[in-house]
């Protein structure tokens, strides 16, 4: 256990000191980030210059989730969807052999291959938004609220990940397809409505087949103490499911990889 940690470590810190060898791409590419952060409350802005409420929600409240997607979204864009990205890359030219060969868990190694640090700037915006939107509502989240937000959030966290090593898995038999993770990204954008702004049959597929209501609705419901107990035990139940399967998934396909460089 001690000697994967070891080797996790040394995988994440060279990651970080490639993301970080040009300090002026470092310095652009977080200016841009932080740009397009601020271009996303656009739409808000527009919206709710002819009403009042969206789906039952205020504008502060939509704050919180805009906040809450962009802390989502900043972690995947930057450490999860260009990790199994490369990976998938890998799989294609042969060079995902070399991540079979080292003694520590594939999946978890691949998952650190390639992380882009300037996304971190995305990530403190979003919470400064949230710390914005809670002053303006007057709420100060309980402790038992906050504990069950993070929890929740780890549960929507997990969720993406498995829904990015579910695309990666598919890639070990139909290696032609390389687009699935950009294609869950574009997905991922819903996830910055509200889930009640949905009508059925939609509401139905974002809760449980694509559940971007648990990687962002669920957390900021429960923040704000509009979530109760069996909606928050099926959103963990909903995120263990899909991580589980994810990692069955993922030992299945490594069975049969063959490898692209043989």
């Amino acid at each position: 256990m001690r000697h994967s940690l070891s080797v996790i470590r040394m995988a994440f810190i060279l990651s970080v000191k490639r993301s970080i060898q040009y300090r002026w791409d470092f310095i652009i590419d977080g200016l841009l980030s932080l740009t397009m952060a601020v271009l996303q409350l656009l739409p808000l802005l527009v919206l709710f210059n002819e009403r009042g409420s969206i789906a039952g929600w205020s504008f502060d409240e939509m704050l919180v989730l805009m906040g809450w997607y962009m802390m989502l979204t900043a972690t995947v864009e930057g450490l999860i969807s260009p990790s199994l990205s490369s990976a998938m890359s890998g799989i294609r030219t042969g060079l995902f052999d070399y991540i079979l060969i080292r003694p520590v868990d594939s999946l978890f190694l691949c998952s650190l291959i390639d992380i882009r640090l300037w996304k971190l700037i995305d990530f403190f915006f979003g919470l400064g938004l949230i710390i914005y939107a809670l002053i303006q509502l007057d709420i100060q989240p309980s402790i038992i609220n906050v504990a069950m937000a993070i929890i929740l959030s780890i549960g929507g966290l997990a969720t993406t990940y498995a829904l990015f090593i579910l695309a990666i898995a598919t890639s070990f038999t139909l290696i032609r397809i390389q687009n699935l993770t950009n294609v869950i990204s574009s997905l991922l954008g819903f996830a910055r409505w509200p889930i009640h702004l949905f009508g059925m049959p939609w509401r139905l597929i974002f809760s449980f087949l694509i559940p971007i209501g648990v990687m962002t609705s669920a957390p900021v419901m429960a923040l704000l103490g509009m979530l109760n107990l069996p909606l928050a035990l099926g959103s963990l139940g909903i995120a263990t499911f899909f991580f589980i399967i994810s990692r069955l998934v993922w030992k299945r396909s490594l069975r049969g990889y063959r490898s692209a460089s043989s």
